[in-house]
């Protein structure tokens, strides 16, 4: 089955404003900035015989979740009580997202870096993946997939939208800018294979908003070091 994930202009709006908040201020006053982020996703499904659409309406931020400038890991209390109230509300989990944040001190972390490999989904989270989907298995949910997120932000000198759409030609990534920031939204839905091996679905990211390049690049204002706090970053306008 082929997979359609959906975003609308609230949801991505939703996406930035949480994730550039988690990469810019500074959280409970820590030394670093560029905190992961974790979230759930909401909205509804529809299906034909060969392909799934998860229309994702809205974005829900887990501020109980651990974050950190390398990982992320959310409070299962709090997913589950988020799922019993949005499915009172006629709303479905469609997934979960997180995000993947590179400061411009991080010199290894340069921008083909985050192109080939950075916006992917680390051994770390296909392991998460894994675990969740051995999870579901066990409670007897046999063909079980689930939606994974991530949103990656690398910090450059300055607004470069080049090579703004899909990334090399992946129909389930898209590159943009925000300001002299660089943007990667991915999207995938997993599942576990015969012998309970993870694999990746064929999924299509589709938003109408970024790919009209309707981009906030030119009025974001600039996110730079504070001079003398290499790890600290600021939103400059």
């Amino acid at each position: 089955m082929k997979h359609y994930i959906h975003f609308g202009k609230p949801a991505i709006t939703q996406i930035l404003l949480n994730g550039f908040e988690a990469f810019v201020i500074n959280h409970a006053n820590r030394k670093r900035n560029g905190l992961e982020m974790h979230a759930s996703l909401y909205g509804y499904y529809e299906e034909t015989s060969r392909t799934r659409h998860h229309h994702v309406e809205f974005v829900s931020v887990d501020t109980s979740a651990e974050m950190a400038g390398g990982y992320v890991v959310a409070d299962p209390d709090a997913q589950a009580l988020k799922k019993h109230l949005a499915l009172a509300m006629d709303y479905q989990v469609l997934g979960a997202m997180h995000t993947h944040p590179y400061l411009l001190a991080e010199e290894k972390a340069s921008l083909d870096f985050v192109r080939q490999e950075g916006c992917d989904f680390s051994r770390g989270d296909l392991d998460w993946f894994t675990a969740k989907l051995q999870e579901l298995h066990a409670a007897g949910q046999e063909s079980a997939e689930i939606l994974e997120v991530v949103l990656t932000i690398k910090q450059v000198e300055r607004l470069n939208n080049s090579k703004d759409g899909y990334l090399d030609g992946q129909e389930n990534v898209f590159e943009f800018a925000v300001g002299n920031c660089k943007c990667f939204l991915r999207a995938q839905v997993f599942s576990l294979d015969e012998q309970g091996v993870l694999q990746a679905e064929p999924s299509v990211l589709k938003c109408d908003y970024l790919q009209g390049f309707h981009h906030v690049a030119t009025d974001f204002g600039r996110v730079r070091v504070v001079p003398g706090k290499q790890r600290i970053v600021e939103h400059k306008v």
